[in-house]
């Protein structure tokens, strides 16, 4: 009895051991801030211990210090083994991170129980939503509260109860920056918390709606303290793609076994139901030794390993035999002789002992000294052993079984110390990282699991997302690189430090559709797999890639203005760039399924909207790449999206001509509002202009589609093209667009509002030297340069009195082009477009007499137009036909045969290598003679941007600047001046030095916060233990307050009753206002009524319902029909015989022509008789 009570005591001792030791494990997770509980199977990180780095290197105020301390978090009780290779994470003191502390120290670090239920009660308070004041004003007041704050450190906690000033503008009542001037440079006071909290904020408002509600709060509360500020962090792992060496053998079996032989530097290779064996080159993939069948094994081989001991091949086979092979002749040495099939082997490297594991789960060592079995153990296994795994650093070794578990083995006692169970399936393969002591296991389930080798009570994680049984696992010795593979060719690349998958490779693209086994090569930096043949994957981290972008090519690049940030787009994943410093900090992997072709970024800079080969477009989250919502795919590749700039609307088009205006609404699904398909071909570029409301599109098939954005219809179409249109671009103000070609040209014309809509107004070539006299007019300089973008010069805020247009082209050359003598002399001034639309909708005439500055515009036009004509530079004869004047040289035919009365002077050398001879050269000396260098379009700048073709350029407002992308996978910044700003390199360009302050954006933050604290009621923080007051309601006359929503008090409350949202107006009333206003419009044209009944339309069929609702909708209607029927008032005597037919009539006709379909006018004429009940109706229902 008493050895029975020691027993158990010494169990519980035993476990209670082993919890300690699991809870004393602490493997460092930098993206999910936090460390590894194993015992409970996650992560259970606290918001608190998130803010531990930065109050702890506050207060010991060295910077030493500090660096130290962040170090030690990052790399955990494993950083005293100095520092491991590609294992460094590199961080940047970017402002996104400053300001990520920022939230971390003042909001997210004071977060508890209490907290989150008094925030919790503001909320629905106020009806469930709040805005950014009522947000502001909710939370200062719990982490300001003494009984909230926890103790948390600050001046905050420690003032008296008093009255605290949020509209004061002198101290602040007591705290540090809560005045406006005090709260700019005072960043830990008031202030500071204030602009962390519109930060908050705006992350949760991502759609941008001014409200939000306390699920998305907590959503993001819970997202943000299971994933971590930094989740998607930078560290050194790069990726793996398919490598160009290919397999050149023939391979008469598919390949079972791969097994990369380090000492020798080759790769064994092993086939189905063969006896010989292959050693490949590594490198070159090709085989370098081969073993034939007849010499060795009478079985098929199954697997094979190194002997350090003897220099020597170890391989077994289905012979039951293992054969020693000389590593240098390949030579037969000695062979073996077992009871059973061994499967596996493994050698010893302070010994010649070998291990082997066979079919029946026996495991054995064998002396290799005197060729002779060791010792076996037989019985802890209960199923075959699959593979074995030395652990050099343990003296331990481990053996994978069938039956699911994994043991560990004393080397020099041959008896098993732990045991690890979690496979149901089978465990068939075993890996292990020596730097950060974690062993993984594989079986034929879809996840491979995480060991602590000390515990073997559960795994510490599941690194799950395979889709198929895995064949795998394997570490990259020396880096925190984890490889797994499934059996259709799909790996995974896992970062160890916090178990999160890197990229996802393989599958279809390296077409291994049975993969049954790989192997890493550390030395190559490659991964081998073999299936029915051998492929390669190549590790992305060459010398050469540290100039570009992106090793793989990048596909678009955006700047985000909001919060100074580049956004990149490569393949399947985006990544995050400072605008200040020029250094990646985010990565977003995998954030499509499939390549992204495609990209924007939303107004308020919140959200990305993604489209990809696939078809698919999507809106994610700009800070954490978060799924949004998904919008209606097209069937072909997306080609361009473009956001209609102040809506929710956006457009995206596809390669085969598929143009759709999306509605991304929160309050629903998004959905399709119109689609149109009027390319015969692809869409290569879009163009929105919401002053003109219009949206241009360019496609292959060389034409341009105009659409009017009021009416969703197209408006015009420019058909009359030669080639592929690569760029459109709109100019407002003087109702200008621009058009570029793959053919080198830029043609400008005319919009609405403008009388001379849809007319070119001219065009040029994009060709060298333009603006030099000596040049200009040269005829062997050769066709001109494939344009692919072109982009106006922001009109807002501009300095310079030049009109500037921007193109990029095939060669990768930059240009900047003056356009204002152009518009001088053309009479292209900027116009009132309120005053053009509205001469528009009154004009009686094709071209009426318009306001007094487009007139002088046209007079003026028409003056320059007459005096230039003989000019270099002048438009082409037939000026005043649209169709004939275009810079591709179309209808020569006509031309041709018209009579010429002036001698023909092209603006492009196109147009004068059509001219005669004689003709051309003339108009050239008299052009050269008379005017000089008076070209209507002067080449300002003309640089080499890149080293290829130049893909995307973008035109940034603020900082006023261009960024281009190129063929040779980089992405670059320039003024407008075209000189360099910098680039956006892996390794950083240390001549950047893009104008961005982020000193002077975080300084308007705080001052946005000192504003906005001035127009939050006032309010006395409670005593100690004491309950918060409710929020304080917002005035109606307060700067920020919510206004009554239509229907006063009563529609307030509806808003509130429906989540504080704003309630919907009824659509019939919102059709007859909408008549209203159109009737008493005395200048409506038809496209109003043609808009009004459409829309008449739409508002009817967003209220059909589904088959299933209008079975039910007629069920209930017909039942309480039914209903009022029997309540129907009762006649005092009988109908006469007439009467009572007559009634009987008018139910059969209702009933023939369908018009009782719920059976009233039947159950009328029933009840209408004294005493006489219809049972067919209740037999009815």
């Amino acid at each position: 009895m008493a050895d029975a009570k020691g027993n158990k005591k010494m169990k519980r001792l035993q476990l209670a051991m082993e919890e300690e030791e699991l809870r004393s494990l602490r493997i460092p997770s930098s993206a999910h801030r936090g460390h590894l509980s194993p015992s409970k199977n996650a992560f259970l990180p606290t918001l608190q211990e998130q803010t531990q780095d930065h109050s702890l290197s506050r207060r010991t105020g060295s910077t030493s210090a500090r660096r130290s301390l962040g170090a030690v978090m990052r790399q955990g009780p494993q950083s005293a083994r100095g520092p491991v290779e590609d294992g460094s994470r590199e961080r940047s003191t970017s402002p996104p991170a400053k300001f990520e502390s920022l939230l971390n120290q003042h909001v997210l670090g004071h977060i508890t129980a209490e907290w989150l239920h008094g925030v919790k009660q503001d909320f629905f308070a106020q009806g469930g939503a709040l805005n950014l004041n009522q947000f502001v004003g909710a939370m200062l007041r719990s982490l300001e509260a003494p009984n909230m704050a926890g103790g948390a450190t600050g001046s905050t906690a420690e003032v008296p109860k008093k009255t605290v000033g949020f509209g004061d503008g002198g101290s602040g009542g007591g705290y540090p920056g809560g005045g406006a001037s005090g709260g700019v440079h005072d960043r830990n006071g008031r202030t500071g918390r204030t602009a962390a909290l519109v930060d908050l904020f705006r992350r949760v408002d991502v759609h941008g709606e001014g409200s939000i509600t306390w699920d998305e709060v907590s959503n993001y509360l819970i997202d943000h303290g299971v994933a971590g500020g930094d989740e998607f962090t930078v560290d050194s792992i790069r990726s793996y793609r398919q490598s160009p060496t290919l397999d050149a053998s023939k391979h008469d079996q598919p390949v079972e076994k791969l097994v990369y032989l380090e000492q020798m530097d080759v790769v064994a290779c092993l086939s189905h139901k063969t006896r010989g064996f292959r050693l490949y080159d590594p490198a070159r993939c090709t085989v370098k030794q081969e073993v034939s069948g007849h010499r060795g094994h009478r079985g098929s081989l199954v697997n094979c390993c190194y002997v350090r001991g003897l220099n020597q091949i170890a391989t077994t086979g289905a012979d039951m035999s293992i054969c020693l092979w000389d590593q240098s002749s390949l030579g037969l040495r000695n062979r073996l002789t077992a009871k059973d099939v061994q499967l596996c082997l493994c050698g010893s490297t302070g010994s010649d002992s070998l291990f082997s594991g066979a079919i029946d789960g026996t495991l054995s060592r064998w002396d290799l000294s005197n060729m002779c079995l060791s010792e076996t153990r037989k019985g802890q296994h209960k199923d075959a052993i699959n593979d074995l795994l030395m652990i050099e650093d343990l003296n331990l070794l481990a053996s994978a079984s069938s039956d699911g578990s994994t043991i560990m083995w004393d080397l020099e006692t041959m008896r098993p110390k732990k045991t690890f169970k979690g496979h149901r399936k089978g465990t068939f393969s075993l890996a292990y990282s020596q730097d950060y002591r974690c062993l993984l296991t594989a079986g034929l389930e879809q996840e491979a699991l995480v060991w602590n080798p000390y515990v073997e009570r559960v795994p510490i994680f599941r690194l799950k997302g395979h889709v198929n049984a895995l064949c795998g696992v394997a570490v990259v010795p020396g880096t925190p690189q984890v490889i797994s593979a499934d059996v259709k060719g799909v790996f995974r690349l896992w970062d160890i430090r916090n178990f999160r998958c890197i990229q996802s490779f393989g599958g279809k693209e390296s077409r291994i559709n049975n993969l049954s086994t790989f192997c890493v090569l550390p030395s190559h930096r490659r991964i081998m797999a073999g299936g029915s043949f051998l492929a390669n994957f190549d590790y992305m981290d060459d010398g050469d890639g540290e100039s570009v972008t992106e090793v793989g090519g990048v596909t678009d690049a955006l700047y985000n203005p909001h919060v100074g940030e580049f956004y990149t787009l490569s393949q399947s994943h985006v990544k995050a760039w400072s605008a200040n410093t020029g250094s990646v900090f985010k990565v977003l992997s995998d954030i499509s399924r499939s390549e992204i072709t495609a990209c924007c970024l939303a107004e308020n800079g919140r959200k990305l909207f993604l489209g990809d080969s696939a078809g698919r477009v999507a809106a994610h989250s700009v800070h954490n790449g978060a799924l949004l919502s998904e919008f209606e795919p097209h069937a072909k590749d997306i080609s361009c999206l473009e956001v209609w700039p102040g809506t929710n609307k956006i457009f995206s088009a596809s390669w085969d001509g598929a143009l759709k205006l999306q509605i991304d609404d929160r309050a629903r699904k998004p959905y399709t509002k119109a689609e149109f398909n009027h390319h015969k071909d692809g869409v290569t570029c879009l163009a929105c202009s919401a002053p003109l409301m219009l949206l241009a599109t360019g496609g292959t098939d060389t034409q341009v589609c105009i659409y009017d954005l009021k009416s969703l219809k197209l408006e015009h179409s420019l058909a009359r093209m030669q080639h592929v249109i690569s760029s459109l671009d709109f100019l407002e103000k003087r109702c200008l667009l621009a058009v570029a070609d793959l053919g080198g040209f830029v043609s400008l014309w005319r919009t609405r509002p403008h009388p001379d809509r849809w007319q070119q107004v001219y065009h040029f070539s994009n060709l060298p030297s333009m603006g030099d006299a000596s040049l200009r007019l040269t005829l062997d300089r050769g066709p001109a340069v494939a344009l692919h973008a072109l982009k106006f010069e922001p009109q807002v805020g501009r300095e310079s009195e030049q009109l500037r247009l921007f193109t990029a082209d095939a060669k990768g050359g930059l240009r900047c082009w003056d356009l204002s003598r152009l518009c001088e002399r053309r009479g292209i001034v900027e116009v009132n477009l309120a005053q053009l639309f509205k001469s528009k909708h009154g004009m009686a005439s094709p071209r009426p007499a318009v306001g007094a500055d487009v007139a002088a515009a046209a007079e003026e036009g028409a003056a320059g137009a007459d005096a230039g004509e003989a000019e270099a530079g002048a438009m082409p004869p037939d000026a005043g036909d649209a169709a004939a004047t275009f810079c591709t040289g179309m209808d020569e035919e006509r031309a041709a045969q018209e009579p010429r009365q002036k001698p023909i002077v092209g603006s492009t050398v196109r147009s004068a290598l059509r001219a005669p001879a004689a003709t051309a050269a003339s108009a050239a000396a008299a052009a050269v003679a008379q005017e000089g260098d008076r070209s209507e379009v002067e080449l300002l700048v003309e640089i080499q941007a890149h080293d290829d073709g130049i893909t995307k350029l973008h035109m940034i407002g603020n900082p006023p600047s261009l960024v281009s992308c190129g063929h040779d996978c980089r992405v670059r910044a320039w003024s407008l001046q075209l000189k360099r700003l910098g680039d956006l390199l892996i390794k950083r360009d240390q001549t950047y030095h893009f104008p961005y302050d982020p000193m002077q954006a975080q300084k308007a933050k705080l001052e946005e916060a000192a504003e906005l604290l001035k127009s939050i009621r006032p309010w006395t923080p409670p005593g100690a233990g004491k309950k918060v007051p409710r929020l304080p309601k917002m005035p109606p006359t307060a700067p920020g307050a919510t206004a009554f929503p239509a229907g006063g008090p009563s529609g307030m409350l509806d808003s509130l009753c429906s989540g504080g949202r704003a309630h919907k107006a009824d659509p019939d009333e919102k059709w007859k206002q909408e008549v209203d206003r159109v009737i008493a419009d005395p200048n409506a044209e038809g496209v109003d009524y043609e808009q009004l009944f459409e829309q008449l339309g739409q508002f009817g069929q967003s209220t059909e319902l589904d088959p299933v609702a209008a079975a039910a909708h007629e069920r209930l209607l017909r039942n309480a029909l039914a209903r009022q029927v029997e309540h129907l008032p009762q006649r005092s005597k009988a109908l006469s015989s007439d009467e009572a037919s007559a009634a009987d009539r008018l139910a059969r006709a209702m009933a023939a022509v369908g018009g009782d379909d719920f059976g009233c006018y039947a159950a009328m004429a029933t009840r209408i008789r004294p005493r006489s009940i219809d049972r067919a109706l209740y037999s009815a229902r």
